[in-house]
């Protein structure tokens, strides 16, 4: 083999190894995207069922302090009762709000962006 032949080799694998890692630029952008679309979606599917649940919650908020309301004979101290219960609920969750809520969200983060797809685990799999 000559020096002509090595420096023409030489050549064709930088090229070569330039388009393999634009590839694997271009690749991990794709994969970065599809996990943002996911994270995205899972968002705006919890913040529906979230504000449904709200609402319903807020009906049958009224409906207990008119209840409580009747059976004390005074709309108000119903209404006192149920609104104590809402800032009573408030207080604990303020009080384990990290425990509830920071493992939650960190176990859910941790399921979309580490979870190999099936064809990404294949693809290793076979390489």
């Amino acid at each position: 083999m000559d020096g002509k032949e090595l420096l023409e080799q030489i050549a064709g694998l930088k090229d070569n190894v330039r388009k393999y890692l634009e590839t694997k630029i271009s690749y991990y952008g794709i994969l970065a995207f599809e996990k943002a679309v996911k994270l995205l979606s899972i968002l705006l599917a919890n913040a529906v069922i979230l504000s449904t649940c709200l609402l319903a919650l807020l009906f049958l908020s009224g409906a207990a302090a008119l209840l409580v309301g009747q059976l004390l004979d005074s709309l108000l101290y119903g209404i006192l009762i149920v609104s104590g219960f809402y800032f009573l609920l408030t207080g604990i969750f303020l009080i384990w709000n990290k425990s509830i809520f920071g493992r939650l969200a960190i176990r859910i983060m941790l399921k979309i962006f580490l979870d190999e797809d099936a064809d990404e685990k294949e693809r290793r799999d076979q390489s």
